[in-house]
């Protein structure tokens, strides 16, 4: 670890990884440091990489193996691993606070983004330290939050939605609304509000208003780290302890091309 420098981005979250090459396999040490310097952390960023699809894939296995994403339709043709987030697609840009996935049994412990085409201004990326969100409940709010539950599937309204995807990926999953890191230890919020169906015990516009009242109160600046994006940036970000969200304000004459990867974790549990 010696050649490798990690600095702080933001007081609360994000930090770059500065000596590290990508494309080249890492030792053990260093890719278990890498681990829980993200969960430390929760957001890694590393400048200047040049990654073809498989130095990629074998990159992002020193966070986790690589699942598979249920918008097979957005998945890259000859790595179905390996989402493409690109406008010209057929996406929009994922504009609201959400942590990837919560729709499976076994969410994501981290999301994996590669900036291979960026606009000249605008496009970045947003993540919220939803630990620090956590702790700086009342203890009332802390205790109801532990109590609840959310179920989950896959959004609403999108309707370019394979039929097969929807049947596999779009069954009933139930999590807590507070989750503790099974790295770090801490406790953290913990939802997806497109995917959260309702929360159990309310009605769904309940479950809306009340998500949507929550994150106004515990996101802000102090709690927040925003990437703008060069090309070769690769972002890490971890889903366990973290919301994060896109920014549409760019030209969308231009490109904006991620490919995104997302890594296995455990089922969320509050202990």
């Amino acid at each position: 670890m010696s050649s490798i420098t990690i600095t702080k981005l933001h007081p609360s979250l994000g930090a770059e990884v500065a000596g590290i090459d990508l494309s080249k396999p890492l030792p053990p040490d260093v890719a278990e440091d890498l681990s829980r310097a993200l969960a430390d952390h929760l957001a890694l960023v590393f400048r200047d990489q040049s990654l073809t699809p498989p130095q990629y894939l074998e990159a992002a296995r020193v966070f986790g193996p690589p699942m598979r994403q249920h918008y097979s339709q957005h998945n890259m043709a000859d790595f179905p691993d390996i989402g493409l987030i690109w406008h010209r697609n057929g996406q929009q840009p994922a504009e609201r606070w959400h942590t990837d996935h919560t729709n499976r049994e076994k969410p994501p412990a981290a999301t994996i983004l590669y900036g291979v085409e960026v606009p000249t201004a605008g496009g970045g990326t947003s993540v919220a330290n939803m630990r620090s969100a956590y702790s700086a409940l009342s203890d009332e709010e802390r205790s109801r939050l532990e109590a609840l539950k959310t179920v989950n599937g896959l959004d609403d309204g999108k309707d370019d939605t394979r039929p097969e995807d929807r049947a596999r990926y779009d069954q009933p999953i139930v999590h807590p609304m507070v989750r503790t890191h099974p790295v770090h230890g801490s406790r953290a919020v913990y939802f997806h509000i497109q995917k959260a169906k309702w929360i159990e015990g309310m009605t769904p516009e309940a479950s809306q208003t009340f998500m949507n009242g929550l994150l106004d109160r515990v996101i802000g600046t102090d709690n927040v780290y925003h990437h703008v994006w060069r090309k070769g940036d690769v972002l890490v970000i971890d889903d366990r302890a973290t919301l994060h969200r896109a920014h549409g304000d760019y030209d969308r004459s231009q490109n904006r091309v991620l490919w995104r990867i997302i890594v296995e974790g455990d089922r969320p549990v509050l202990v």
